[in-house]
Order: C-alpha cells, then sequence, then structure tokens
C-alpha cells in the first residue's frame, strides 16, 4: 500500500484553495451589493453645459464631482465637493479652458446654489449654478458676479445653458 506525502504544501493546498475562493467569493457578493457602492449621487448640475446665446461668455462651463463625502475619516464626516471649469470661446473659435476650481453648495433666495469662483484675470468671476428644468429640458441658469481686482467696476451677468 502507497502511502502520499505529506509535505506542508501538499496538506495546505486544498484550504488555501478553499479560503482564497471564500473570500474571492465574498469580494464579489460585496461588488454586487448596494453597500459596496458609493451613496453619492450625481448633482443635477453635474456635467458639461453649453451657453443658449452662442455670442456670450463664458460659452461652456463643466460641472464634476470632485470628491464624495460618503464616509467618516477620523470620526469627521466627509463632504461632498465639486469642481467647475468655464471655457470662454476665443475669437478663433478655438475654446479655451480656465482652471479647475472649486465649487460649493450655498443657500441663497430660498435655493441650493452652486458656487465656484473663477480667476479671469483683472476679475474674479463668482458663479452661482443652479440647474431648472424649462419645458421639459434641464438648463443651468448662472448668475455671474465679476469681482474686479482694480479700479474697473463689479458687474454681473446672467446666462442659461443647456446640457451637451
Amino acid at each position: 500500500m502507497k502511502t502520499k506525502s505529506m509535505d506542508p504544501i501538499s496538506l495546505c493546498a486544498p484550504v488555501t484553495r478553499r479560503l482564497f475562493g471564500g473570500v474571492l467569493g465574498a469580494a464579489l457578493g460585496l461588488i454586487g451589493s448596494p453597500s459596496a457602492h458609493a451613496l453619492c449621487s450625481a448633482a443635477k448640475e453635474e456635467g458639461r453645459w453649453r451657453n443658449v446665446n452662442a455670442q456670450a461668455q463664458p460659452a461652456m462651463i463643466d460641472v464634476r464631482m470632485s470628491n464624495c463625502g460618503d464616509q467618516v475619516l477620523n470620526g469627521e464626516q466627509t463632504h461632498t465637493t465639486y469642481k467647475v471649469q468655464a471655457m470662454t470661446r476665443q475669437s478663433s473659435g478655438e475654446l479655451y479652458k480656465r482652471p479647475w476650481v472649486s465649487a460649493f453648495y450655498r443657500s441663497w433666495n430660498g435655493r441650493q446654489w452652486l458656487v465656484g469662483k473663477v480667476p479671469t484675470g483683472g476679475y474674479v468671476d463668482h458663479m452661482w449654478m443652479d440647474a431648472v428644468t424649462r419645458n421639459g429640458v434641464p438648463h443651468l441658469r448662472v448668475i455671474i458676479k465679476h469681482q474686479s481686482l482694480d479700479s474697473k467696476p463689479s458687474a454681473q451677468s446672467e446666462h442659461l445653458f443647456v446640457r451637451t
């Protein structure tokens, strides 16, 4: 009668395979479960938007989530943050992309607005963005408070954008 070799690797192989299979199965089960996914959903302002007035600036606005605040780190709840990029049309027709800036929600006039401060040279554009629906079509209403950084007068403008 032959006896099988009892080396440690042969003895551990079936256990290791079962353990690996169990761990892999648990991991795959978590991937499909709702609790494994981020709790953040896209903001209604998120996406790429085109100005309905082809002659107005900015020509386009891009809004993205930069951090999902669905976790607690060191006992502190994280906050969801966003980023905004304004794009202006140059005389050549090309789009000039301003740097991405952080954006946060602020209350104003009884509504929650997404606000980003976009440097534009001699001004800082305080962009107040609110997603609205007009005739069943989503629009982004944008109020820009152009804050002068020198002796030029400050100003304000309002724009309407559609999703691209």
